[in-house]
């Protein structure tokens, strides 16, 4: 069902971004293409060594490569994706995506059919905004 789908998925900072690692093996072991993205507070949780060798692609998180001082492209991963998939999605994160705010190379796939996989807490579901902008 996934094979040769090109997935973008995005990694936030919470301590459920550890499950990235299960998550991308699986859609790897499903046939899909998976890059991984991440921002600064998610390397708090889970290193981009471990995602790029389970994806064996290299993970994003700065627009720059610091070393280097390169450009990532990452215009070029919203071009080369079917979906973007965000797991875990924080309440930080939703709000930011949904008012188009990029702090991070992470969320400037706006334009991508995306999923967003909610933390489990209840208390998010309360917030009229969010349940406004939210397509279900």
């Amino acid at each position: 069902m996934l094979k040769g789908k090109k997935i973008l998925l995005g990694v936030t900072g919470s301590i459920a971004a550890y499950k990235a690692a299960f998550l991308v093996r699986l859609l790897v072991k499903e046939g899909a293409e998976v890059k991984v993205v991440m921002t600064t507070a998610a390397k708090e949780f889970i290193t981009p060594l471990t995602l790029s060798v389970l994806s064996k692609n290299a993970v994003l998180s700065e627009f720059t490569d610091g070393e280097q001082g390169e450009w990532n492209n990452h215009v070029h991963l919203g071009l080369w994706a079917d979906v973007l998939l965000i797991a875990p999605a924080s309440a930080d994160t939703i709000a930011r995506w949904l008012m188009a705010y990029a702090t991070t190379c992470c969320w400037l796939y706006i334009c991508l059919p995306a999923a967003l996989c909610m933390l489990r807490l209840p208390w998010m579901w309360i917030c009229l905004s969010i349940r406004q902008r939210m397509i279900i």
